[in-house]
């Protein structure tokens, strides 16, 4: 070859890096003030959770669990799926002043200071409410109504330690 056919080449090689790099560049540009919630801000130095805080609550949300009558004594026993190993679950059982209706509240709190990872941890939880023994059961997650499925318990099952076993 010839130094014209490799200045040629070189100039084609070199024009066609600058239009790739003016590309690259014009699209990649951030802005910082309009940033979606749920997205860690790439411009602030602190550690910032990037997922969700709350546990996502549908009206088809269901919590499975275990439930045993004994001497005026309602206990249910279970496992709900929180998003990160840093959620935290508290459960709270209340019934209605004629002890007809019990309504077990769950509420799902995180600990802001940690950075967890997305993962699905499961979270045991027993609640002992008295009532009467037909009485009807409601539950709510963060404050949202969801659907309480209960599964009678064996009478030598022990809640404290129980095995949540579903067919799915």
């Amino acid at each position: 070859m010839d130094k014209k056919s490799t200045y040629i080449i070189v100039g084609i090689i070199c024009i066609g890096l600058t239009l790739f790099l003016i590309a690259l560049f014009s699209r990649s540009g951030l802005d910082v003030n309009n940033v979606p919630s749920g997205i860690a801000s790439t411009t602030d130095w602190v550690n910032t959770l990037a997922l969700p805080k709350e546990v996502l609550v549908t009206p088809k949300t269901t919590i499975t669990a275990k439930h045993a009558y004994q001497n005026g004594t309602h206990t249910i026993a279970g496992e709900v799926p929180l998003p990160t190993a840093c959620h935290l679950l508290e459960v709270t059982g209340s019934t209605s002043p004629e002890k007809k209706e019990i309504v077990v509240a769950f509420v799902s709190i995180i600990k802001t200071e940690e950075v967890c990872p997305e993962n699905i941890t499961p979270a045991r939880f027993k609640v002992s409410i008295k009532a009467l023994q037909k009485a009807t059961t409601a539950a709510t997650l963060n404050g949202q109504e969801i659907t309480l499925n209960l599964i009678e318990a064996g009478p030598d099952e022990n809640l404290d330690s129980f095995e949540l076993y579903i067919k799915g």
